[in-house]
């Protein structure tokens, strides 16, 4: 990734940590109570605080994974007993759902809750996928992860691709992989670079974390304690992987302070943010974290919760000789707002679109614009019933221009929702039906089956069901 220049100090760095996963979904609070005595013993098929279950190799039935401590006697799967630390009582953390929603210096307007008491634990798997995981969380959400672990789940295409790090390292596969590490243009440090040609949705890199955070572990903990714990993270790891995670871009020259949170530095300059059980964490991916930053990338990352895997795809062809490239912000934010949200990276963007001419630049500006208008149309006048076919086929059109003028394409996953609902809204569910079919398809090509909108995809094919039963009883009640 981008080398940063900023040099600042672990407080700072902690806010900006926070400030930089702003676009991943909202934290919510775990269902279960993060005590570490009483907890319930597992049930087949009852899992209060663990989404996945773990197969039991007697029945093939899943059951819930029990969270284990430094109290426990067992711990298996992890290869360590869990090392723990309490926060202080007077810890606190960001309220829920208010991750980055602040820009840095407005700390003081951000609701917090009390993380008092709150246990955090490292947690290590040194064979996990043939490289090795550590992981700062408490015990509920490392819970979560013990079916995660299981290199089985992996699916066999996703195993043995050559762009995958769990594929055996002979000649041959060696040959097929699709990526060198290089160094790139000044200012960006080492990147991925194409070495053979991949073709448009073809997997560029297949990755598994080797190291996982808690986010708010950052806030609830003081420096000392923080330290303790990430060390031991890093440590617990096999000697190559923790040379893998200190070689990668840590921001640049520091000073003598600055070095003892190294690993912290590291985070900033390579994390990307996920969720385990709703709740918001940190990943580090070694080789994707050598991706860099463009505002019209030619890869997209997917994310599989139950199995940890990190697959990038090509949203385009890509040549023999070309640097792969990913978004580390939202796709479709106008100029000004990139700029000042990739310096929360500690750098400062120039790709070809930061770089346009101002008059070039301006028009992308007003394209983007112009499709939020056209969302927030769709959705005002949906509801208040002021559309009609006719414009609902005239918007659509402008819509899907500005998408392709823009190379927004992974935004019709909910535009074309939207479109749905703009349908629904005159009672045409055929069309209804047709966009929603879409926007289910692109969240499954874009996120895979395990996608973020699931509910959201769920609501509304439901939605859609519900006013066409509707309407068919009002038309018998009119015969």
């Amino acid at each position: 990734m981008a080398n940063s220049t900023s040099r600042t100090g672990p407080v700072h760095l902690r806010s900006a940590l926070l400030l930089l996963l702003a676009s991943a979904a909202s934290l919510v609070t775990a269902s279960t109570p993060e005590n570490d005595n009483g907890l319930p013993l597992p049930q087949v098929g009852q899992c209060s605080w663990s989404k996945y279950g773990y197969p039991m190799p007697s029945t093939g039935l899943d059951v819930c994974p029990r969270p284990v401590s430094d109290l426990s006697t067992n711990y298996a799967p992890w290869s360590y007993k869990p090392f723990c630390i309490r926060a202080p009582m007077n810890a606190t953390v960001r309220e829920p759902g208010y991750e980055g929603s602040f820009k840095e210096g407005e700390e003081d307007q951000i609701p917090r809750v009390s993380a008092a008491g709150r246990k955090f634990c490292v947690y290590t798997a040194r064979t996990f996928r043939g490289r090795g995981l550590s992981v700062i969380s408490t015990p509920q959400m490392a819970a979560n992860l013990v079916a995660s672990l299981d290199d089985t789940r992996v699916l066999p295409r996703l195993r043995d691709h050559p762009a995958s790090s769990m594929a055996k390292r002979d000649e041959k596969r060696a040959a097929g992989r699709p990526y060198a590490i290089k160094n790139v243009q000044q200012g960006h440090g080492k990147g991925l670079v194409a070495r053979r040609r991949v073709p448009k949705w073809g997997e560029a890199l297949i990755g598994f974390p080797i190291m996982m955070a808690r986010t708010d572990f950052l806030e609830a903990l003081p420096d000392a304690d923080r330290k303790i714990l990430e060390d031991r993270a890093l440590q617990q790891l096999p000697v190559p992987a923790q040379e893998a995670i200190m070689s990668l871009a840590h921001g640049g020259v520091m000073g003598e302070r600055d070095k003892d949170f190294l690993l912290e530095h590291i985070f900033r300059s390579n994390i990307f943010g996920i969720e385990i059980a709703g709740v918001h964490h940190f990943s580090l991916q070694v080789e994707g974290s050598r991706i860099n930053h463009d505002c019209r990338p030619n890869t997209f990352w997917r994310y599989s919760p139950s199995t940890m895997t990190h697959e990038v795809v090509a949203f385009r062809e890509i040549s023999i000789g070309e640097e792969f490239t990913h978004s580390y912000l939202p796709l479709g934010l106008p100029l000004k707002d990139r700029q000042e949200s990739i310096r929360r990276w500690g750098f400062t963007c120039h790709c070809s679109l930061c770089m346009a001419p101002k008059k070039v630049a301006f028009s992308s500006d007003i394209r983007r614009t112009r499709l939020v208008e056209i969302y927030t149309t769709l959705e005002d006048e949906a509801y208040e019933g002021l559309l009609t076919r006719d414009k609902i086929e005239a918007l659509v059109s402008e819509m899907m221009l500005l998408i392709n003028g823009e190379d927004l394409v992974p935004q019709l996953c909910e535009y074309y929702a939207m479109i749905a609902r703009a349908y629904l809204s005159i009672e045409e569910f055929e069309d209804a039906r047709y966009y929603a079919q879409q926007s289910e398809e692109y969240w499954i090509r874009y996120g895979t089956e395990e996608h973020d909108n699931i509910e959201g995809v769920r609501a509304l094919w439901k939605q859609i069901d519900d006013a066409e039963k509707a309407r068919t009883k009002r038309l018998r009640g009119r015969a």
